[in-house]
């Protein structure tokens, strides 16, 4: 995954513009810590669905999740950058990096 261009759903190549390393994987996607280059410099979240998971319904069910991300506005929620896709055609978001414990250390 690391050299696998992003392109933002405008249009617009945004290759390059993300040095990735691996962070935690989900059910649906991997998230990555990635140093974003432009068009400003920032740590951030950078979350990819995982291959073999492009069913039409999980794409759905993955941009509902960026759409929903996108909407809210709260300090414990981290803010949608940006959304794309790959050059192979996975789905993508960026996010604000939160740094912290995953969520299933305080599930029982």
């Amino acid at each position: 995954m690391p050299d696998e261009r992003l392109e933002r759903r405008g249009g617009a190549a945004s290759g390059g513009e993300f040095r990735r390393a691996r962070r935690r994987r989900g059910g649906m996607g991997t998230v990555w810590l990635a140093e974003q280059s432009q068009p400003v410099q920032r740590k951030v979240a950078l979350k990819i669905i995982k291959l073999g998971m492009d069913t039409r319904e999980v794409v759905a069910r993955f941009e509902a999740e960026c759409q929903a991300l996108a909407m809210m506005d709260h300090p414990g929620i981290a803010k949608v950058f940006d959304a794309g896709a790959t050059d192979s055609g996975r789905p993508f978001f960026v996010m604000e990096l939160v740094e912290g414990q995953p969520l299933t250390r305080y599930c029982d």
